[in-house]
């Protein structure tokens, strides 16, 4: 298989990018996990009871071991929710288990660990209690930055405690070595039932999709994606897979600084968005959208996000002091390095010269560096993209929320954050999803601190010998059951 770059890192808690996600599932479980149909099914936890959807009690299995022998306990998932939650973890994610009882004031250090609704009767026991009735919970489970983490060798070896050498892991497969640049590689564990059928899985470091095509059509590659603009090359193949994907893709806008501190320049970059020509440049590979919830998901708004209008554009750019474009300051448009995303860039860079007379700056970066551009000092436009944690809306509502760590537009609205804690705490879907509707409205028609431009959809590529492999809607590679017919 195939990644454009390394992942940005090993330690679950602080993952936020998919890259790395990709290897983590395949070396970790959690307490729970989907299966084909999007069900949330048993993993670690055999069982598990709610009370009022506020409680909820996790029975964990007694076989399940780290690959050094020890037992997964319960208060290895206790240490891994307080590791997250921390300010000192400093976890872009730590909003995520805000639902748990007194986790924000325990993130703000305005109450100690005890005090968080966590606790682990007996060493196969974990009980979490809620702030709030939410029957979702176990999905939230499901992500790999719950899964249980020990401490123990965290505290022993500091950072390179997710190096090859030291790494401890719970699931199918090792980390049995990394070569930075080059490839990872995975070993399956023979002392854990079922084993996997691989062996091994490689993951070759390859930035370019052609050159990771052309290793594909040589056999030197199994399984790898297919970016839009090369599916036309592949349609009539039965190696081609695509799957819908719970994913939106969308620029960022900062809206600290300017010129998009000032509510008519967002709007006017919003109404001069042309996604029609998005079909053509990417021959209907590319589906684009304006929601922000993705379609297949409650609170998807087919018109959530502003049609194009360029005399309106116009009209709002000089509203804002700029009118024909005139003595508008430097605005530079960051992505991460790829086709894809240059394609993106070129396009919208084009239209909105065109239609507001503007000159956008291009920057690309490598993976790594444009993440560490967003986590230093946020560009004043740049690329995003989200993929759903699990099938629910709230995944991409609370991203956007103001105490969201993943949240780098400097916006937030306390109306919006309103709407999303009554969908979340409301076990009615109508009513859920007119909430997340009107929230919508706030996020993409109100504030624009984000414009949508597409939803997920992904292209795979998968040899006829290989066999048992599928990519769900969450962008997981499923890899435990999968057989490599000899030739």
């Amino acid at each position: 298989m195939a990644m454009a770059d390394d992942p940005s890192t090993l330690d679950w808690n602080k993952a936020t990018d998919g890259i790395s996600f990709e290897v983590i599932t395949n070396l970790m479980d959690g307490l729970t996990r989907f299966d084909k149909h999007l069900n949330v099914s048993p993993d670690i936890a055999l069982s598990w009871e709610t009370v009022g959807n506020k409680e909820f009690t996790f029975h964990l299995d007694p076989s399940r071991t780290w690959s050094d022998g020890k037992p997964v306990r319960s208060s290895d998932f206790r240490n891994s929710f307080l590791r997250l939650l921390s300010s000192k973890t400093a976890s872009p994610y730590a909003y995520y288990l805000f639902d748990v009882q007194n986790a924000s004031c325990f993130h703000e250090n305005k109450c100690t660990a005890s005090q968080v609704g966590i606790e682990v009767p007996d060493s196969k026991t974990l009980k979490v209690s809620l702030s709030h009735p939410m029957a979702a919970f176990p999905s939230l489970l499901t992500s790999p930055i719950t899964d249980p983490v020990r401490i123990d060798l965290i505290q022993k070896y500091k950072d390179k405690w997710t190096s090859p050498k030291h790494l401890v892991t719970n699931g199918r497969f090792i980390l049995k070595d990394w070569w930075h640049g080059d490839s990872l590689l995975l070993e399956s564990r023979k002392d854990i039932v079922p084993a996997p059928s691989l062996r091994r899985i490689r993951f070759l470091i390859i930035p370019e999709p052609v050159t990771q095509l052309l290793l594909y059509d040589r056999h030197v590659l199994d399984i790898v994606g297919v970016p839009s603009f090369y599916v036309k090359k592949y349609q009539q193949s039965p190696d081609l897979h695509r799957i819908p994907q719970f994913s939106t893709v969308y620029y960022s806008l900062n809206i600290k600084r300017p010129p998009f501190d000032n509510i008519h320049v967002r709007k006017a970059f919003a109404l001069a968005v042309d996604r029609s020509d998005l079909r053509e440049l990417f021959q209907n590979a590319f589906p684009v959208s304006r929601s922000f919830i993705p379609r297949g998901l409650l609170g998807y708004e087919k018109n959530g996000g502003y049609r194009y209008d360029p005399q309106k554009a116009r009209s709002e750019l000089a509203m804002a002091g700029y009118p024909g474009g005139k003595h508008f300051p430097r605005v530079t448009l960051i992505f991460p390095s790829g086709t894809q995303s240059r394609i993106l860039a070129v396009h919208f860079q084009e239209s909105f010269r065109k239609v507001l007379h503007v000159s956008i700056h291009l920057r690309s970066l490598e993976w790594k560096a444009f993440l560490a551009k967003l986590d230093s000092k946020t560009p004043q436009m740049y690329q995003s993209g989200w993929l759903a944690d699990y099938p629910d809306p709230n995944t991409f509502m609370t991203l956007m929320m103001t105490d969201s760590g993943n949240n780098r537009t400097g916006w937030g609205d306390p109306l919006f954050d309103h709407l999303v804690s009554e969908a979340l705490s409301s076990d009615n879907q109508s009513v859920r999803s007119e909430l997340y509707k009107k929230a919508q409205k706030q996020l993409l028609r109100i504030g624009i601190p984000v414009i949508p431009l597409s939803e997920g959809l992904s292209n795979m590529l998968v040899h006829q010998d290989i066999k048992g492999f599928w990519h769900d809607p969450l962008g997981t590679d499923h890899l435990e059951n999968v057989t490599k017919i000899p030739d």
